[in-house]
């Protein structure tokens, strides 16, 4: 992460842009992987529908944090702290503008959940899911210390019947202790 940005809290003002980074990273990243009817459909909406919902009624457990600078909003991540009992605290969505990947915005976000889950869920794992065929992701999440520990089926109809696999990092301070060589989402 360069200077001049910033990570902070998300709040409900932050719903639509939080909603159109969304839809544009899922249009960007995954045609393909994803039903091109979902993609090319009114995603903006949808998407706007989830956030607004998700602030106006969150969970006591969601935690949302965007990274911004002057130009506005460069990427977020979504945590719920209570994600599974076994894995421990699920990270949502982690998405950074197409403009800002490679700068260290997605790592230094997914820090500040590993923070999060180390200070309020201790001995709590974190972990994601990942489309199998998302091959930046996948490294980005290798390279930020998940292992890949199970693969399945999507039952989400816009992901239709794709593969996706767990990523997960049992001790979530490997996150957000800085390593010599920081991985850089691509």
């Amino acid at each position: 992460m360069t200077t001049g940005e910033d990570i902070r809290v998300a709040t409900a003002a932050d719903a639509d842009a939080i909603a159109a980074l969304h839809a544009d990273s899922w249009r960007r990243t995954y045609r393909g992987m994803m039903l091109d009817s979902y993609l090319d459909g009114d995603l903006d909406g949808e998407r706007r529908g989830v956030w607004r919902g998700r602030f106006a009624d969150p969970r006591p457990d969601q935690r949302v944090w965007v990274a911004v600078d002057g130009s506005g909003l460069l990427g977020f991540a979504c945590l719920f702290g209570d994600g599974d009992p076994t894995w421990g605290a699920y990270v949502d969505n982690l998405h950074v503008r197409v403009d800002q990947r490679g700068r260290g915005l997605g790592l230094a976000l997914l820090r500040r959940a590993a923070e999060w889950t180390l200070r309020e869920r201790p001995g709590a794992g974190m972990w994601l899911w990942v489309m199998e065929r998302n091959e930046n992701a996948r490294g980005f999440y290798r390279r930020a210390g998940a292992v890949e520990v199970e693969r399945t089926i999507s039952t989400t109809p816009a992901e239709d019947s794709a593969p996706i696999l767990r990523c997960h990092w049992p001790d979530p301070a490997t996150v957000a202790t800085p390593s010599p060589r920081s991985p850089s989402p691509r």
